[in-house]
């Protein structure tokens, strides 16, 4: 299992690890690839609505993160060396990932920055470079993303039905 040098798409995941895949799916290979992970879970008490969030961390490299059981969003972080397609990487100089993406644009609420091409990247201040790389289903981005009904299209995906 090749995980860690993924290439990483926008709206779609890797190779490995696809963006609205369901919890047990992937814990399924990952068990069967005899993948190390970690997995916790956030109540999101006082939220509301309060639908718990489920992590899955493997390998201080990968965060695959669950609503409902449906993957929406991973963090790529220290050890993953896979790249976005335009070369973009962990430890790329910021000022060569600005160069390669003009949609790029500062957060302040979040201080990360966004790219209308579908992730984010949280920089190192000191260093100057890439920290960590997100990508995200497109319904992370709608107003409505905390009501959770889009849930059901990939739970239906998942069972091998069609919306």
């Amino acid at each position: 299992m090749t995980y860690l040098f993924d290439d990483i798409v926008p709206y779609v995941g890797t190779d490995t690890f696809k963006l609205g895949d369901n919890l047990e799916s992937i814990r399924k290979v990952l068990k069967q690839n005899k993948v190390p992970f970690n997995q916790s879970v956030d109540p999101n008490k006082g939220c509301e609505p309060e639908i718990p969030w489920t992590f899955i961390e493997i390998d201080d490299s990968i965060t695959l993160c669950f609503v409902k059981d449906v993957l929406f969003e991973i963090v790529f972080e220290n050890r993953f060396e896979g790249k976005l397609n335009n070369g973009v990487r962990i430890g790329t100089d910021m000022s060569e990932v600005k160069r390669v993406d003009d949609t790029l644009e500062y957060n302040d609420d979040d201080e990360d920055f966004i790219s209308r091409q579908g992730y984010w990247i949280v920089d190192d201040i000191d260093t100057g470079k890439v920290n960590t790389i997100t990508v995200f289903l497109p319904e992370v981005d709608e107003p409505n993303f905390f009501k959770y009904e889009w849930v059901e299209k990939y739970l239906k995906r998942s069972k091998g039905e069609r919306s």
